[in-house]
């Protein structure tokens, strides 16, 4: 990991008012200019892991970390469940784009 990814780590943690202890941080993926790899951070405390991604939505007003998603740790079941559930949520806004719909 770059000093310049703990540092960023440690300004978005500062936006949301949160100081974890880190476990252990890397990037995922290979490298590529065409996009960013996303980071891995594993945190000492289930707790803070759950106000963080509790604080999480707070990010979307930041100019700095508007683009900014985190998201928890899912096993494969759980992500392909959820992939599912995304996709039926998409075709029924299409068909009845005057609802509001939430997983």
């Amino acid at each position: 990991v770059e000093v310049n990814d703990t540092s960023k780590l440690k300004e978005l943690f500062e936006y949301l008012d949160e100081a974890p202890v880190l476990s252990e941080v890397s990037r995922l993926g290979r490298r590529s200019d065409e996009r960013a790899r996303p980071i891995r951070v594993v945190l000492r405390s289930r707790e803070t892991a759950r106000t963080i991604l509790g604080k999480s939505a707070q990010l979307k007003d930041s100019d700095t970390f508007q683009s900014v998603y985190i998201s928890p740790d899912r096993t494969v079941e759980e992500r392909t469940e959820r992939r599912d559930l995304v996709a039926r949520l998409r075709e029924k806004r299409e068909k009845e784009p005057e609802k509001i719909f939430r997983i």
